[in-house]
């Protein structure tokens, strides 16, 4: 929306003198009264202050929270439940292949491409900003790459980053239970996930697709990063649509004081196939 300083010049200009922001060691019942009182119902508003914005009540519009100087940003639940998957969870969105006999070459070809880049960019250039934990849990009625079966993997990418997780011989509801760890750069890209079937005598096999974005989660971990809160906490929700690759509703959650989120997303440019991920973020402050 233009960046901090232009939302709240809109959002807070109207503010009486003795009133007091919440600050970083304020509780969250004070956070959350403000925020509402901001964003929700919109008491400092002020609609007569210029801007190239779009309208305050676009359902797509990301709250920002101005509590937390470190991250002034945290996602409203109620606009949270109502934004759709599709502009968050999805296909990589390159026209559906004709063949499924896409290549893991072509995976090479593009990390090859991504590895020359970083070599001949300045070390440090790369400023990283947490870590997320991925957690390959399983795959469900994958697709058939070989006679009967398939010998599936997950690659994991993140932006020059990739990892892969096992190979699991000949299953299409193979169990990995695989943790993975990537450190989250800035800018924040999506985190990429690609099927593949391993082949011993030939190329690997193109399995499907799909991208996750991070933003969310990411978010909700710095907005929460010095909470003293134990309980388990829902701090958000994706709700499944036909519109998105969502099989069911995505809660982010805190639990024992880590920020989670479970994913179970149907995978892109393939027949079929279902891949479930946990997910947990963690601010580098922390």
């Amino acid at each position: 929306m233009g960046g901090n300083v232009v939302v709240n010049m809109k959002y807070e200009a109207q503010q009486s003198d003795n009133f007091r922001k919440p600050r970083p060691e304020s509780t969250i019942e004070e956070r959350s009264d403000f925020i509402r009182k901001k964003y929700e119902k919109q008491q400092f508003f002020n609609s007569n202050v210029p801007h190239s914005l779009p309208s305050p009540s676009s359902g797509s519009s990301r709250l920002m929270n101005v509590c937390n100087p470190n991250f002034d940003a945290f996602l409203d639940k109620k606009n949270f439940d109502k934004q759709h998957t599709s502009s968050r969870i999805h296909g990589i969105g390159h026209a559906f292949r004709n063949s499924w006999r896409r290549k893991e070459s072509d995976y090479k070809s593009s990390k090859k491409t991504n590895s020359s880049n970083k070599q001949a960019a300045l070390p440090g250039m790369v400023e990283f900003i947490g870590l997320i934990k991925i957690n390959v849990v399983r795959g469900t009625n994958l697709a058939i790459r070989d006679v009967m079966t398939s010998d599936p993997y997950v690659i994991l990418t993140l932006g020059n980053q990739t990892m892969k997780t096992k190979v699991i011989r000949s299953s299409l509801n193979p169990v990995w239970n695989e943790s993975l760890m990537l450190s989250i750069p800035e800018p924040i890209p999506p985190l990429k996930v690609q099927v593949y079937d391993k082949d011993t005598f030939t190329t690997d096999d193109f399995m499907g697709d799909a991208e996750i974005d991070i933003q969310p989660l990411l978010t909700a971990a710095k907005a929460y990063e010095n909470s003293t809160v134990t309980e388990h906490v829902q701090l958000g929700k994706w709700l499944a649509t036909k519109d998105n690759t969502l099989v069911g509703d995505s809660v982010i959650n805190m639990v024992d004081g880590k920020v989670k989120q479970e994913i179970a997303l149907r995978l892109q440019n393939v027949e079929r196939g279902v891949l479930l991920i946990e997910l947990e973020c963690v601010p580098l402050s922390q």
